[in-house]
């Protein structure tokens, strides 16, 4: 796989711990393994989205908007600061983001 997630410390260790779960069901893990790339791709495509449009903001020198993204981009930080946890058929994932 090719991509910035395949890169990221914090994802590898993730997946590491999915792939060690004991008593496991291929299908758990198969649904764990899913949810977390869906919760990182969202993040990042969010991130880099809001990252742009402060870069647009700044410019064409529009305060409010620099300072509306901004808003937004902060409060996508604070809502991941402290990671996501996934859950399926009771085994449950924590997962940390880069913030």
């Amino acid at each position: 796989m090719n991509n910035q997630f395949a890169m990221d410390n914090n994802v590898m260790k993730q997946l590491q711990i999915i792939r060690s779960l004991q008593r496991r069901s291929e299908a758990t893990v198969q649904s764990l393994y899913a949810q977390a790339i869906l919760e990182y791709s969202l993040y990042h495509d969010k991130k880099k989205r809001l990252l742009d449009q402060i870069d647009h903001a700044l410019e064409t020198n529009d305060r409010e908007q620099f300072h509306q993204y901004s808003k937004k981009y902060k409060q996508l930080l604070d809502d991941h600061r402290k990671g996501k946890t996934v859950v399926e058929n009771g085994f449950e994932l924590h997962l940390t983001f880069e913030t």
